[in-house]
């Protein structure tokens, strides 16, 4: 019994570092937060899950960039309900985010989406 009793605490903090599992333990910050943070009109390194990276810029008016090492395209964004909707060429996803350091996760759905940081 006390064997299981120290494992706990390790298995939580295990627990805790799969992004799934750390989701449902962390809420999502509003989407307004979110807004605030990410819409300043300077670049954010964001990387996707697909390990592709490009640099992400939002500005105030709903309009914004995604710029990778082949091209650049125009993006935009509003909040929908609980989520951030992003719409580009090659991209039409709605995130929710939570604070990690020195940026931001996002999700969509339940899975992890971009990693965004500066």
């Amino acid at each position: 019994m006390k064997t299981h009793l120290r494992l706990a605490p390790a298995a939580a903090a295990i627990l805790a570092s799969i992004p799934a599992f750390a989701a449902a333990g962390q809420a999502y910050l509003p989407p307004q937060k979110a807004v605030a943070i990410l819409v300043d009109g300077a670049p954010w390194s964001a990387d996707s899950p697909n390990g592709r990276s490009f640099k992400l810029t939002l500005n105030k008016d709903g309009t914004g960039s995604m710029r990778a090492t082949l091209f650049t395209q125009s993006v935009t964004w509003t909040v929908k309900g609980d989520a951030m909707c992003l719409s580009g060429t090659t991209m039409a996803k709605c995130l929710r985010f939570q604070e990690i350091p020195g940026g931001l996760q996002a999700w969509e759905g339940d899975k992890p989406d971009l990693k965004i940081s500066r």
